[in-house]
Formats: C-alpha cells, structure tokens, sequence
C-alpha cells in the first residue's frame, strides 16, 4: 500500500512530467515500471537509477560560497527516489514470486510422499478389505 509521501511523489512526478535516461530514450513514469531490474544489454533499471544519480551528483557538485537549492535540485531528487521507489517495489515482488516458487516445489514433493503413503497402507490391505471398499465405490 503507498504512503501519503509515495502518492504525493508520484503526483509531482507526473505533474511536472518527469523524464528518466535510459539506453533506449527519455522514459515517463509509466514506462519505469516496465523497464527490467537486470538485463544483459544496458536497459535496466540499474543503469536508469545511475544515469538518474550523476545527474543529481552534477546539479549537487558542491560549492563553499552557493548554498542555494533550485527546482533543477528537487526535480533530480525526486527522479532518484522515484526509480529507487520502482526498484524496491520490483525487489519486493521477485522474493515474493521467488518465494511462491520454492513453496510451490516443496508442495508437489510433499503430495508425492502423501501419495506413496496412501498407496502403501491401501497395500496393506487384506483381499476382503480391498473387495469390500471397491463394493462400497461402485454402490
């Protein structure tokens, strides 16, 4: 669930339309989240986070005389936030599928064990016991 600060974010994002670098050209909000969290040809959202860092590093180059902050030094802040934002958001999500996975797995393996138990005590039957039960299923 997004906090007030995260909506607030995204609206001043999106009102003073934000722009991210990236490989393949200026990305909107919107596309951020469909831009991967690791690739193999630059486009991910590592690079774009970089990209939006040195930007903020070139605005921020520190100075002894001029200590005033700019729009340029709040809109490079809150592009950085905001791609570190969707990378938490998008980390969160592949532990949590990562996770579904392994339960998942670990569930077949179980029904397979349930089910040899269940084959092996259904063995142990006498004649009589498995005839009655196959009665009882056909009644």
């Amino acid at each position: 669930m997004q906090t007030n600060a995260t909506n607030t974010m995204f609206e001043t994002a999106t009102r003073v339309k934000i722009r991210f670098t990236s490989v393949r050209g200026e990305l909107s909000v919107e596309q951020l989240w469909d831009v991967p969290l690791r690739s193999r040809d630059g486009f991910n959202l590592d690079a774009v986070a970089k990209a939006a860092n040195a930007a903020k590093l070139a605005i921020t180059e520190e100075s002894f005389v001029s200590t005033e902050r700019t729009p340029a030094h709040d809109k490079a802040e809150l592009t950085l936030e905001l791609v570190k934002y969707v990378i938490q958001v998008k980390l969160s999500e592949e532990a949590t599928a990562k996770k579904r996975a392994e339960n998942k797995v670990e569930r077949e393996k179980l029904l397979a064990i349930l089910a040899e138990k269940q084959a092996g005590k259904l063995s142990e039957l006498s004649e009589k016991e498995i005839q009655r039960r196959i009665n009882a299923l056909d009644a």
